[in-house]
């Protein structure tokens, strides 16, 4: 029974097109498409279900899925702790653990759900531009203000989606020549949608990513993601944590002002990071649980969602604890893309450094990172299928030339 389901490829199809569209597209927030958005979370939570009950009769888990039960396990009890809204974890849960299954379920297949994911990312950065180009007034529909874009509703969520949506397409390169040109494609939607709605921190990476791609050379690819990574710890370590006592760096000021052109507040996000230091003082351990809009607005800002930078938002939610747990879903990712690396490893870890970068202005759902941290865990079966493939058809093209 496992081995028919395998074999068919709609399904995973199916189940990667309900899983992005449930993470990617705020179907919710435009009264015209809510009840499609209950019917996407319906279908996810009915797929998760399936796969996973078929996954556990096998009775495998890996220390990677392991870790990753054992993160929303964290945050369900600091949730819970907390007295915040359980569902929302649960739905958090779903969107993460779905995509686990099917690579863990389908990785003797596992071309089909890296294709199934390339072919349905893509398509809904298309669809996005394609909607904001024909339909303006879409925008305008949204329930909340400054939630106006079915890609991520704010503008500045789709950065997270475009990366993954690239470097999908760039691993799918492996199996098909023909996704170069979508990959191109792709990059240049993604930069001229952003720059309608004026995101460039999300446009910036993106093209350091895009040039990344055409380094010829694997050692000049492994010092530019030491490089990348070396600036982000710096970042995060020497200026999101320091928060507004940047302000009396002179060193600081003049690199961020005078050299790099910045404005010394990063747009107002110095005073979200020193209040986020000082809520995380308060509750080190197990943070604050999922905590809503309206929590972020009373404790954080009045005008803020989130305090614009991951790290701090996994210390918020679920203190040292998760913010463990999460370091060591990494720690283990990497270092099994690092056992097979090759130029396509090199994309896929560029594409989680640079996400993690990103990352550093903005608090994005915890899907998109733990969606290239899967790549990474699995490229080993990535390979390992490509190059059973390869070995099938040498076999035939050998003997095709026999007498």
């Amino acid at each position: 029974m496992h081995l028919y389901l395998k074999e068919i490829k709609w399904i995973p199809f199916c189940m990667c097109a309900v899983l992005l569209i449930r993470a990617c597209v705020s179907l919710y927030l435009f009264p015209a498409t809510q009840m499609l958005s209950y019917a996407v979370l319906g279908l996810s939570i009915l797929s998760f279900v399936f796969l996973g009950v078929l996954y556990l009769t096998e009775k495998k888990i890996t220390v990677f899925g392991a870790l990753t039960i054992l993160y929303f396990a964290v945050l369900f009890i600091s949730t819970l702790f907390n007295g915040m809204n359980i569902l929302t974890v649960i739905y958090m849960t779903i969107e993460v653990l779905l995509p686990l299954c099917l690579f863990a379920f389908y990785k003797d297949h596992i071309s089909v759900i890296i294709k199934s994911c390339g072919f349905v990312f893509s398509f809904i950065i298309y669809a996005n531009l394609a909607v904001m180009i024909l339909f303006p007034g879409w925008m305008f529909e949204a329930v909340r203000v400054g939630d106006a874009f079915l890609l991520g509703g704010n503008y500045n969520q789709m950065g997270a989606r475009m990366m993954c949506a690239i470097v999908a397409s760039v691993v799918c390169v492996r199996y098909s020549k023909w996704w170069v040109l979508n990959t191109v494609l792709l990059v240049i939607v993604s930069v001229f949608t952003l720059l309608i709605v004026g995101s460039m921190t999300s446009i910036a990476n993106i093209l350091v990513y895009s040039l990344f791609c055409l380094i010829p050379s694997l050692k000049l690819r492994k010092m530019a993601i030491v490089g990348l990574f070396s600036v982000f710890l710096f970042f995060q370590v020497f200026i999101v944590f320091y928060g507004e006592g940047i302000h009396h760096n002179e060193f600081a000021v003049y690199i961020i002002e005078d050299v790099l052109g910045k404005d010394i507040t990063f747009t107002g996000r110095t005073y979200l990071w020193d209040r986020s230091v000082t809520l995380i003082g308060e509750s080190p351990i197990i943070g604050y649980g999922c905590v809503d809009k309206e929590w972020f607005t009373t404790y954080l800002h009045a005008k803020a969602i989130g305090p614009h930078d991951f790290i701090l938002g996994q210390l918020l939610e679920g203190g040292i604890l998760l913010l463990g747990v999460y370091l060591a879903i990494c720690v283990v990712a990497i270092k099994r893309l690092l056992n097979h690396f090759d130029s396509y490893a090199s994309y896929i870890l560029m594409g989680i450094t640079t996400l993690m970068f990103i990352m550093v202005m903005e608090f994005y759902h915890v899907f998109f990172i733990m969606f290239l941290l899967s790549l990474a865990y699995y490229y080993k079966e990535i390979v390992n299928e490509k190059s059973k493939g390869d070995s099938v058809l040498l076999k035939t093209d050998d003997n095709s030339h026999n007498p």
